[in-house]
């Protein structure tokens, strides 16, 4: 027979942290202030911006790549 063994250290969510319920609203569980959330806010929109600009610049690139000379 199987021997299984259902503690929670052997569970999903123990073996990879990242694969389990995420609160859609962490700032609230945490206390984070208002403060601290715009900046991350505005953290993630600088990231968004340059990683869009990445992408542009890498769609030019790969154009050029392919271009026949």
């Amino acid at each position: 027979m199987n021997d299984l063994n259902a503690s929670p250290a052997n569970s999903a969510e123990e073996a990879d942290p990242g694969r389990g319920y995420r609160d859609p609203s962490p700032s609230i569980r945490y206390g984070q202030s208002d403060t601290d959330y715009s900046e991350r806010l505005l953290e993630l929109e600088m990231e968004n911006s340059r990683l869009h600009r990445l992408v542009a610049e890498l769609l030019i690139k790969n154009q050029q790549l392919r271009k026949p000379d």
